[in-house]
């Protein structure tokens, strides 16, 4: 099967890359992502790629982002479901596999061993929402030059207690009600956690908030084609699919400010119409609306070009 689109994630290091090496996988075309924890606190080396998903996310919780870490071309199956015989295939079934340094484990949500959450690791269903959104790039460039569908599943138990699955704990390991049929595998499209798939046992990543995921991936998602009518936040965002994804991830996760200055560029624009209309014939309404435009427009994707302050991906 041919790989059409980028096979390389921007700004993801490739020096734990496997792909063309003994643990090589098979070309597809993928359709659906699954999603892991590693329960560690540092990039792991997968038995040099004979357990390695497509990427691997670390958290730079200081600088409020996620490096990506690529081991197989995102049209490559990789290696970190379990896959029994006589059943159905799961490494090879079009699926892009993440793994999240971290936990889901819900007895480390604020410390282990000696560490605090949030500080030394995360508790990926305690995850901030700069690490969601970080998670929301990858997925929204993968729906973008991939296809694979927004949506995700509903139901993410806790690797812990869960009403759901009353007097069993962990609740999302092994036969959960959560996990998918053979037949509903073979025909699954979107986002699911490694909780889900059949043939294994696992319970990561966990409750993690993948709707919530999936909410900031469609909240920046606008076709090229209308960059002239996007929010500025929106445009950097866009761009930064096929260059890097800095601009996004610091924009939405740390700047909010400058969403904020959109609004109120839109609702000083409409201050400026109203007052030259009350002032009639003498006033060039759309002139003086065309030049406060342009002041606040040249003021703020200013920022576009001066994006040095912002942390890069690369390691």
């Amino acid at each position: 099967m041919a790989r059409t689109g980028p096979q390389k994630i921007p700004g993801a290091s490739q020096s734990y890359f496997f792909g063309t090496g003994q643990y090589s996988g098979s070309a597809m075309e993928v359709n659906c992502g699954v999603v892991h924890t590693t329960e560690g606190m540092s990039l792991t080396s997968y038995s040099s790629g004979a357990v390695a998903p497509n990427v691997t996310g670390v958290p730079d919780i200081k600088n409020r982002k996620i490096r990506w870490y690529q081991h197989f071309d995102v049209d490559e199956s990789a290696r970190a479901l379990m896959n029994r015989s006589g059943g159905v295939e799961t490494n090879t079934a079009n699926v892009f596999q993440i793994e999240l340094v971290g936990t889901c484990d819900d007895s480390k949500t604020t410390s282990w061993s000696g560490k605090k959450a949030g500080v030394d690791y995360l508790h990926w269903p305690t995850a901030p929402d700069w690490a969601l959104a970080e998670v929301a790039w990858l997925v929204r460039w993968l729906n973008a030059n991939h296809g694979i569908p927004l949506t995700c599943v509903s139901n993410w138990l806790a690797y812990g207690k869960d009403s759901r699955r009353p007097g069993v704990t962990p609740a999302s390991y092994g036969a959960n009600p959560a996990r998918m049929s053979m037949s509903a595998w073979r025909s699954f499209k979107g986002w699911c956690g490694h909780q889900h798939v059949p043939e294994n046992d696992h319970g990561d990543p966990g409750s993690l908030n993948f709707a919530r995921v999936i909410a900031i991936a469609k909240g920046g998602q606008t076709p090229a084609t209308e960059e002239d009518d996007m929010d500025p936040v929106d445009v950097w965002a866009y761009k930064g699919k096929s260059e890097k994804h800095d601009a996004y991830s610091y924009l939405r996760g740390t700047n909010g400010a400058v969403r904020s200055l959109s609004k109120q560029v839109a609702g000083l624009t409409a201050t400026v119409k109203t007052l030259a209309d009350k002032l009639g014939d003498d006033v060039d309404t759309a002139t003086v609306v065309a030049a406060v435009e342009k002041a606040i427009t040249d003021a703020v994707v200013k920022v576009d070009v001066d994006i040095t302050g912002v942390p890069n991906q690369e390691s």
